[in-house]
């Protein structure tokens, strides 16, 4: 039977807590890279990254000289970026701050930053109240990137598996209704990532692939076969770590693919290039 731990909701904070101390890494990937050269930022502009973890972009950002107001609702992944920044003398701004949260409160209301961006970290039901936040604090662009694929919270191969289905998100369909609302026109850009799985150990892995199924309790047949596909699915392999080191990890021995959508906009309702 999964344990408590197994199923907290991945959009909790304690799941974002307990993934601080080995979330960080530097933008360096495909992903980061396709994201920075949409954002295509002038020189000196300050910038509001909303969902920033422990600063996978917040950082390279202020290395270039952009003042940076990181924000995200995980004390932890916050108080890896302070260290990071700390460390490199950074002019990043830490900010525990929710969506739902006051924006005004934390001194990024209207006009407080040039730029303000979201990079998949906007999963909410309803992003209209949210799109509109960004779309005030920025003086001149705002951004998101949403999924247009089953959500990276999910794995369609292991819910086909145990017979169950899950609905493909309207993020995008959304956002860009919030935007037309607004008199906004946005530009769109789609890329294709694929959601790595390494854990230190087979447990973890499991807990971890537990949670791709979704919060709903499984049924005696479900747990069955989840143990099967388990135990043939995540695999032991080396892996290298960033500073040359290699370490056995766990793995899902498939990939798991995720499509993302960028959408970009000027928020005085001029085009975006």
């Amino acid at each position: 039977m999964a344990t408590h731990d197994s199923t907290i909701n991945r959009d909790s904070q304690a799941y974002w807590n307990k993934r601080a101390t080995t979330f960080t890494r530097d933008a360096t990937s495909d992903y980061e890279r396709w994201l920075l050269d949409l954002l295509a930022l002038e020189a000196g502009e300050e910038v509001l990254d909303m969902g920033c973890a422990t600063g996978t972009l917040a950082v390279p950002l202020a290395r270039a000289g952009h003042r940076v107001h990181g924000c995200d609702f995980a004390e932890a992944m916050l108080a890896i970026l302070d260290e990071r920044a700390a460390a490199e003398h950074l002019p990043i701004t830490s900010h525990l701050l929710a969506w739902e949260d006051d924006w005004e409160a934390a001194g990024l209301g209207t006009d407080s930053v040039d730029v303000a961006f979201a990079s998949r970290s906007l999963m909410a039901e309803a992003v209209g109240p949210f799109v509109a936040k960004l779309d005030s604090a920025a003086r001149s662009r705002a951004a998101v990137v949403v999924p247009d694929s089953l959500l990276p919270s999910r794995d369609p191969r292991l819910l086909t598996y145990l017979g169950r289905t899950a609905k493909r998100p309207r993020v995008v369909r959304d956002v860009t209704r919030a935007l037309t609302s607004l008199g906004r026109i946005p530009v769109v850009a789609t890329t294709r990532t694929f959601r790595p799985m390494r854990l230190s150990s087979f447990d973890e892995a499991r807990a971890d692939l537990r949670r791709l199924a979704g919060p709903e309790p499984f049924t005696a047949r479900e747990q069955r076969l989840f143990d099967a596909y388990s135990a043939q699915h995540i695999v032991r392999r080396a892996a290298e770590s960033p500073s040359g080191e290699t370490s056995q990890m766990w793995v899902l021995d498939y990939a798991l693919p995720v499509t993302w959508v960028f959408i970009g906009w000027r928020t005085d309702g001029s085009p975006w290039g």
